[in-house]
């Protein structure tokens, strides 16, 4: 065991989260505030153990925490929609957000350690990232709330570096090109806004949700551009 106690973080962040977490619940009724309560507690622990573990998928399995952290997504989304008292769309949106946010931070270690064998094709999943953070960009432009562009921003990063660790290398160029892409875009969509007298938090968040995606997957990857 590291000097450092990795292990012993991990089971820190457990019995501080899980006991929290639950008397929230109790005291309050509200699940979701509850399990955020209880994640927030305990990411931080397990992100801790994660960089100063050398070997951290025998104690934290790639496959397990992937699964657990969609599972904690998806009773997020549901008590979102089975709690929602007027506008489900925006309900949903709101649920589907917190589902993203949840569940990125497992997914990504999920990702990152799991063998490369294991890893998904590159098509389907840059594929797949980009119609559902569209549909929900969408979504949320309709319903008239930012939920659905902040999740969309979540979902295509998510999607990309996915993709990224899986073995996709955009060039320098393309990714350039994205980030002005994305720009352009981005101010397509306030003109348009503007022009049909509709401008909105909704319409600003996607608009910034639009031209931030290829920006921040751009810094992210920039560093090790050079050497590729």
């Amino acid at each position: 065991m590291n000097r450092r106690a990795p292990e012993l973080a991990l089971v820190t962040g457990l019995l501080l989260s899980v006991p929290i977490g639950a008397f929230a619940l109790w005291a309050t009724g509200d699940v979701t505030r509850s399990l955020l309560t209880g994640v927030g507690l305990l990411y931080p622990f397990a992100a801790y153990a994660t960089y100063h573990d050398e070997d951290p998928t025998t104690v934290l399995p790639p496959r397990a925490v992937g699964v657990a952290g969609t599972l904690v997504g998806l009773v997020l989304l549901a008590d979102a929609v089975a709690t929602a008292d007027l506008d489900l769309a925006v309900a949903s949106l709101r649920g589907a957000f917190l589902c993203v946010a949840a569940a990125v931070p497992a997914w990504s270690y999920a990702v990152v350690y799991a063998p490369r064998d294991s890893l998904p094709d590159v098509r389907p999943v840059l594929l797949v990232a980009g119609v559902v953070g569209a549909a929900l960009l969408l979504a949320g432009l309709l319903a008239g709330t930012p939920f659905g562009a902040a999740a969309a921003l979540l979902v295509w990063l998510a999607g990309a570096l996915t993709a990224r660790v899986a073995g996709f290398r955009a060039t320098v160029d393309a990714r350039l090109g994205a980030v002005a892409g994305g720009v352009v875009l981005g101010v397509v969509v306030l003109f348009a806004a503007l022009l049909a007298d509709s401008m909105s938090t909704a319409v600003v968040l996607s608009a910034v949700a639009v031209a931030l995606a290829p920006a921040v997957y751009y810094g992210l990857t920039v560093e090790t551009a050079s050497f590729e």
